[in-house]
């Protein structure tokens, strides 16, 4: 257990039988209860040569690997489904630099680390535990377990912090937003069953995807909130009926990108009043009116089976959006409007998550199969 660091969990646990009890008591005299600390001995891991150009380094990661996150060195942290573990790892040699497991494997828990997000200054790790219905903040570098957060009920899919240091927003059942410190919930979003939330680089909006019902028929929106009232300035279709997987803002806050399955979207932000919906003719049928500028752009794209949330990312530059696709033959590309964000895929990978890392050029990619691997970052496709 040597370079391990157990937290208590906050799910009720079954009793212990009286030898399991002293091996704990042995063991957390030994680690001691929310302490990181580094592996005694060198643990590095095991590289895996590649004849794809596209791999800069590759290793082997066992234990289910699934959201990942870069701290303000390079280090690289992944989120490992079992045994429920947060490790750090040097991007250049693969040595494991710090582990914490965040729930003993006598606590049958179901974290799944869907998500890893820092905040802007990398000092803090925000982690979205699935459905083990919590979501966690530890302190970078030391790993040390800060706050842990429990919804009953609610699946917690996403953990975003306000570019700000202002709020952190969690993705369950609603939208619900807390203190950074994760201490008290301010408010809860009256949207139902949001399926993305994505936070602008100024922290001025927070951008909520949701299905509406038409009254005739339900398709996705999207709902902007302006941060410091919560009021709703903006409702606006994205013209699909598409589950959206993952959202974010680019170009400047310009334009929100929306990810489904089969099909990226790119929506223009533009400030003004909330859509109504008006009832037509002796049918009740609900309209929304739209002008030709609003249309979303749409390209065809084919995430990886059972990827997550953080599937796409933004480039050195805020209008290149870098994600991961299976191998396919669909893809094609329609323009409602004038494009502010170039894709570009990473083609041919069974990627769960993946974060840019600037200082190296490349993509920090994880791979449920027990992999982790830094990519070339793809050129731009001008024409697909």
């Amino acid at each position: 257990m040597s370079g391990f660091s157990l937290t208590r969990s906050s799910k009720n646990s079954p009793t212990l039988s009286r030898t399991k009890l002293t091996a704990l008591v042995l063991l957390t005299t030994a680690a001691g209860w929310f302490a990181s600390a580094a592996p005694a001995a060198a643990d590095v891991l095991t590289a895996v040569p590649s004849r794809d150009r596209k791999v800069v380094r590759r290793w082997t990661l066992p234990g289910d690997p699934r959201g990942v996150a870069l701290g303000a060195d390079g280090t690289i942290y992944v989120g490992l489904a079992q045994p429920q573990a947060v490790v750090a790892i040097d991007r250049d040699t693969g040595a494991v630099k710090h582990r914490v497991v965040l729930d003993s494997a006598e606590i049958a828990s179901t974290k799944e680390l869907v998500t890893l997000r820092t905040n802007p200054e990398r000092t803090r790790l925000f982690i979205a535990n699935g459905s083990d219905e919590s979501a966690m903040i530890l302190s970078l570098p030391d790993l040390a377990v800060l706050r842990e957060i429990t919804m009953e009920g609610e699946t917690i899919r996403d953990a975003v912090p306000d570019p700000r240091g202002r709020y952190l927003y969690l993705l369950g059942r609603r939208v619900h937003v807390y203190d950074k410190n994760g201490d008290t919930e301010l408010r809860t979003l009256p949207i139902d069953d949001p399926m993305a939330i994505a936070a602008s680089a100024n922290g001025a909006m927070l951008a909520v995807i949701a299905t509406e019902d038409f009254g005739n028929a339900k398709a996705t929106s999207v709902a902007l909130f302006d941060t410091t009232t919560f009021a709703e300035t903006a409702r606006e279709p994205l013209q699909t009926t598409q589950t959206i997987e993952a959202a974010t803002f680019a170009d400047r806050d310009r334009a929100l990108i929306a990810v489904s399955r089969e099909y990226l979207f790119e929506k223009s932000v533009v400030a003004r009043p909330a859509r109504t919906m008006t009832s037509t003719g002796t049918s009740g049928t609900m309209r929304m009116t739209i002008d030709f500028g609003d249309l979303t752009n749409s390209d065809r794209v084919c995430l990886p089976e059972g990827s997550g949330p953080q599937i796409a990312t933004l480039g050195a530059a805020d209008s290149l959006l870098l994600y991961a696709e299976r191998r396919c033959s669909a893809s094609g590309t329609f323009s409602g409007s004038n494009r502010s964000v170039m894709p570009a895929s990473l083609y041919g990978v069974s990627a769960y998550a993946l974060a840019y890392d600037k200082a190296a050029n490349a993509l920090v990619v994880t791979d449920r199969a027990g992999f982790l691997t830094l990519y070339s970052v793809p050129r731009v496709a001008l024409a697909r």
